[in-house]
């Protein structure tokens, strides 16, 4: 796979915010390939355009960019409930991509802007689906964006997440177990560079749910974030026109989402299943090995969190 030509707006937007050449970016592209092949512990994928989505989410740090595939590849590796068994075509998934919620829009407000993420947090019956399961999901098709859309990876992302719906049910899948882990992957795993993040329809537990959270956010995601008590609010920040018309916004509907996105996950099929394979095999890995234990603090048995 070739890399992909920027149009104009994202070519100076890259330049501008990435330092980004053109020339230099095929010669780090090289580096990191002759890289990858010297570490006997990482199986990774090595297509030309999943590297450039790397060295942008890094602004074209080597040293970033390195870190960042490094830990990509160990943390998928100790996740196993997230990062093996990512077949389109298992009915569970096929269930959560049903469900619509986790849902990049197509529009922004220029052609500099972030993408935007819709994230429908509690739209899933918590007594059939975990979190992890809901995660899974979610990071099959940050993978996709990783890999296809040129605008998250220049411009960044911007998270709209709605808490219609919450109970204490959901909120009793919050563990901070869990939550490290998920947040884990988000932030140290993922070349995504998070702009801003906004709450909305925030239930009563919201300070329970979003206390868990903070414990494992960094400090310059916790500045990000923005909690809008109405959509008034959350206008001056996304513009109307760039929501679902489900939002009072002039896009896509959630339901017409909802199918153009599980179709993208499934007409990917092949990538997914192939994709189990790129990970490390800690017992060629040159010095002390790593453990989920390392990673996340947790050895994979948790409690539930005990709510009134």
């Amino acid at each position: 796979m070739e890399i992909r030509e920027l149009p104009p707006a994202l070519k100076k937007l890259a330049e501008r915010e990435l330092n980004e050449d053109e020339k230099q970016l095929e010669k780090d592209v090289h580096y990191v390939t002759e890289w990858l092949g010297k570490q006997p512990h990482i199986c990774a994928r090595i297509d030309q355009q999943w590297l450039v989505g790397f060295l942008r989410g890094c602004k074209h740090s080597l040293e970033r960019t390195k870190e960042k595939l490094e830990t990509y590849h160990t943390i998928r590796t100790h996740l196993p409930e997230m990062f093996t068994g990512r077949d389109p075509a298992d009915p569970k998934i096929q269930e959560i991509l049903d469900l619509g919620s986790y849902l990049p829009l197509p529009t922004t407000e220029t052609p500099e802007s972030p993408r935007i993420v819709l994230v429908r947090g509690a739209i899933f019956d918590p007594s059939k689906y975990t979190f992890l399961e809901m995660a899974r999901v979610y990071f099959m098709i940050m993978d996709l964006l990783v890999l296809g859309d040129d605008r998250l990876g220049v411009a960044g992302q911007d998270t709209l997440l709605d808490l219609t719906g919450s109970t204490l049910e959901h909120t009793s899948l919050y563990t901070p177990a869990i939550v490290k882990k998920v947040l884990t992957c988000f932030q140290d795993a993922y070349p995504i560079r998070s702009k801003t993040m906004h709450y909305i329809n925030t239930p009563v537990t919201f300070d329970m749910i979003y206390s868990i959270f903070k414990m494992f956010m960094k400090e310059k995601l916790k500045k990000r974030v923005m909690i809008h008590a109405d959509m008034e609010s959350l206008f001056k920040y996304l513009p109307r026109k760039v929501l679902p018309s489900d939002y009072g916004g002039e896009g896509p509907s959630i339901a017409t989402l909802t199918a153009e996105w599980k179709q993208k996950v499934i007409d990917n099929r092949e990538w997914f299943l192939e994709d189990e394979k790129y990970r490390v095999d800690e017992s060629k890995r040159q010095g002390k090995s790593v453990s989920g234990f390392d990673l996340f603090g947790v050895d994979g048995s948790f409690k539930q969190l005990n709510i009134d």
